[in-house]
């Protein structure tokens, strides 16, 4: 069984334990993650490569998500694609079709990854959908002024907070790397 990050004064008993569960365990663990844990794990993260993000340059990988959100918004995914030299992702989720798809660049910033809605790439990906700006429109509410900065919790997974406009907010999310 894997302790609860919020029960535990020292994570290194944690982290071997998630790290001894199969795939769908992780998974299935991370789904059911209440606020106060990501948040713990947060807090505790460990140093982040942009390497442990994403694969061979064009190859698209899946991140599958979960935020601290109401049920029926907390389920996502983030695809990351390294391309000429630069890394970009989008958001796919339920409601993309009236938000936008969250359209970000990625960067390391010390020991963390910055996923930057602010910073938009020149071009996607042809399977993609089209380039939008999170400035305007619906996303602005969703994606505007916002920096995910995002920590290891082990291999594969990473627990990010959003800061937006600068300020950190108290809300938190999962990644699986699919």
């Amino acid at each position: 069984m894997v302790p609860l990050p919020s029960l535990e004064a020292d994570l290194t008993g944690f982290r071997a334990a998630l790290a001894a569960r199969t795939e769908a365990e992780q998974v299935a663990f991370m789904h059911g993650l209440p606020k106060r844990d990501m948040r713990r794990l947060w807090e505790a993260g460990l140093p982040l490569t942009l390497a442990e993000m994403v694969g061979a340059d064009g190859v698209v990988v899946r991140h599958e998500g979960q935020n601290d959100l109401l049920p029926g918004f907390d389920r996502f995914e983030k695809h990351l694609v390294a391309r000429n030299g630069k890394v970009q992702g989008i958001n796919v989720q339920t409601f993309a079709w009236l938000t936008g798809p969250g359209h970000f660049t990625v960067r390391e910033e010390g020991a963390e990854v910055w996923f930057d809605y602010t910073v938009l790439a020149d071009d996607v990906p042809a399977d993609w959908p089209a380039l939008v700006s999170n400035a305007s429109g619906l996303g602005k509410l969703v994606y505007g002024g916002m920096i995910d900065v995002v920590r290891k919790v082990v291999d594969r997974m990473v627990v990010g907070k959003v800061v937006r406009n600068g300020k950190p907010e108290e809300h938190y999310f999962m990644l699986y790397r699919r």
